[in-house]
Parts: structure tokens; C-alpha cells; sequence
């Protein structure tokens, strides 16, 4: 009889914080990670975004031809493999995802470009001459 018991675990419910020891997949403790684990693997993957895209638009332009000669052509190749490892792990709606993304900022970059600066301010200035009613100051009492 006492071995129908052995598999219960005594005390309070914890729904929260350390996990039961119970074995799964080989491991005491199950699934949970620690927030350290989580922000790194943000930070991984944000860096590895970061590198994607500036590969993909062609990276820093402003560099002369005498400085692009200058750069480490092994630095260049551990950035594309670790571009091409992160997007081979992507799933193909993320894939999609990052391309939509990236195409939808390069449109507002160059509709950004396309206008000057005092185009910008004269359109400024004509919504602002031209305010609707809900922002006129309305009567109070009488006069």
C-alpha cells in the first residue's frame, strides 16, 4: 500500500517560483528558466536581428573605399554565419514577418528622403490652419 504513495508530494500548492521536484525529460525541475536566461537569449536574439538587417540593406554606407579595404574579412564572415544560423531557426511566418517588416521601413525611409524639410514644415503649417471643431474653445455663460 505504501508504495501507491510514493509518488505524492507533500506540502502547500506552489503555483509560483521553483518548480516540484518531479523528473521531466530526464531533469529535476521541469521546463522553468530563470529571467537571467530569458534576457540573454533577448539580447541574442536582438543582436542578431540588428546584424540581419544591416546585411540585408548593406550595412554602414558612410565607410570610404579605404576603410571598407581595412575591414577583417573573418569579422564579416562570423556575422554572416551567425545571420544566416539565426535565420535558419526562424520559422517560415517569421521569415515573412522580418522581410514584410523590413521592406515597410525602407518605404518610410524613402518617403522620408523624398520630402525636404520645408516641404515638411508647409504641410505642418497647412493642418495646422485648418483645425477642426473639436479643438475651437467653446462659450461659457453669458457675453
Amino acid at each position: 500500500m505504501s508504495a501507491a504513495y510514493g509518488n505524492v508530494v507533500s506540502g502547500k500548492l506552489k503555483l509560483k517560483g521553483r518548480p516540484l521536484d518531479v523528473k521531466l525529460n530526464g531533469v529535476y525541475g521541469g521546463g522553468m528558466t530563470s529571467k537571467r536566461a530569458k534576457n540573454k537569449k533577448k539580447k541574442y536574439r536582438g543582436r542578431l536581428l540588428q546584424q540581419l538587417c544591416e546585411s540585408a540593406i548593406g550595412g554602414n554606407t558612410l565607410l570610404s573605399s579605404d576603410n571598407a579595404e581595412r575591414i577583417n574579412t573573418k569579422g564579416q564572415d562570423d556575422g554572416r554565419r551567425l545571420a544566416s544560423a539565426y535565420y535558419n531557426r526562424l520559422t517560415p511566418a517569421e521569415r515573412r514577418f522580418l522581410q514584410q517588416t523590413e521592406k515597410i521601413e525602407l518605404e518610410r525611409l524613402a518617403k522620408m528622403a523624398s520630402k525636404s524639410h520645408r516641404d515638411r514644415v508647409q504641410e505642418f503649417n497647412q493642418y495646422l490652419a485648418n483645425p477642426s471643431e473639436r479643438y475651437d474653445i467653446p462659450k461659457v455663460g453669458p457675453g
